[in-house]
């Protein structure tokens, strides 16, 4: 075998360098795509992280709204939605009449199910003296009801003949309580952390 010239030592070296060069850009290259892969897996596991730590500084207070909610909201006893949604609609309408309030239109709403609470609603339209209605839209929420206001438009009726001031309200009110399933609320059941929400 012979010797290689300095020409073809320079080209086989050249060529070894090449090739030296192009298999490091791939493993660069592979390397740097699980490095930005890892980060974002990193911040991922960030954010999981202080989810975790926010609801365990919120368990006490989770524990404590668990607990008044089991003692308070009321419970379905086996009563039908038809029957709960009577019973709101003639609540209503007797502290409607004791005010001395017309309901111009009423209808009952869709049931709504959901793992916290099961709602029924009704849709009313009302007119009668200003003051009196906003008085009685003060009456409608508070924290043993377990009612909200869902929706709610006011307008004064200009075209009224009366001497006091006349309001019509469309409102729609609903009444919630505990879930048909009768399971305990837990904040566990409420978000699961690990979980992303949708």
């Amino acid at each position: 075998m012979r010797a290689l010239t300095l020409r073809e030592k320079w080209l086989l070296g050249l060529c070894l360098g090449v090739i030296f060069i192009v298999g490091n850009a791939f493993a660069t290259r592979s390397i740097l795509k699980v490095l930005r892969g890892s980060d974002a897996r990193i911040a991922d596991l960030k954010s999981t992280l202080a989810d975790y730590e926010m609801w365990l500084e919120d368990a006490p207070k989770a524990a404590t709204r668990e607990k008044w909610l089991a003692e308070k909201m009321p419970p379905l006893d086996g009563a039908s939605m038809g029957k709960l949604q009577g019973d709101l609609i003639q609540s209503l309408q007797d502290d409607l009449f004791e005010r001395k309030l017309r309901i111009e239109q009423q209808s009952l709403q869709d049931i709504v199910t959901s793992a916290f609470y099961t709602e029924v609603s009704v849709r009313l339209r009302v007119k009668g003296n200003e003051a009196v209605v906003l008085e009685w839209l003060t009456t409608l929420q508070g924290p043993e009801k377990f009612q909200i206001i869902k929706s709610l438009a006011l307008k004064l009726d200009t075209k009224s003949k009366e001497i006091e001031p006349q309001a019509e309200c469309e409102i729609t009110i609903a009444r919630w309580y505990h879930p048909e399933s009768g399971d305990p609320l837990t904040s566990t059941a409420a978000i699961d952390p690990g979980k992303k929400q949708g």
